[in-house]
């Protein structure tokens, strides 16, 4: 039963709550809040440092894409420079050709109107001498 005032075994009760309380603190509940507090530690330690990690191999593919881009680009653009020298060379060689080409053909040209002139007055003469034949034979006599 409860009495008013507290008889003074609820003084005692409380001071041994207070003593345990004190007692517990100290030996239990101290020691275990701070091993708790160490072990989130280590967890958001680890987190960090993984974090760390994940970003630093961000930077690291960054830069690995970055330059093999680099070396994409220089690439091409030294294929690209062989490619200009070799059409250069390729046009070079086609000029040089035709150049060549022209020059025989109008030497050959030259040549054929050459022996077309030198043949022409033989011609000439035999395509006379035939018309003759040919009208001495349809005549029937010797045309004059």
């Amino acid at each position: 039963m409860l009495t008013f005032p507290p008889d003074f075994s609820f003084v005692i009760q409380l001071v041994s709550f207070f003593v345990l309380w004190v007692g517990l603190k100290r030996l239990l509940f101290d020691p275990m809040l701070q091993l708790l507090e160490q072990r989130e530690a280590r967890t958001t330690g680890a987190r960090h440092a993984a974090a760390e990690m994940s970003a630093a191999a961000q930077v690291s593919q960054a830069e690995y894409e970055r330059r093999i881009q680099d070396v994409r680009l220089t690439l091409a653009a030294e294929a690209d420079a062989a490619r200009n020298v070799n059409q250069a060379e390729e046009q070079r060689l086609l000029s040089d050709t035709r150049a060549q080409a022209s020059t025989q053909l109008s030497q050959l040209r030259g040549s054929l109107r050459r022996q077309a002139d030198e043949a022409r007055p033989a011609l000439t003469a035999e395509a006379h001498d035939l018309a003759g034949h040919i009208m001495e034979r349809v005549v029937g006599r010797s045309v004059g």
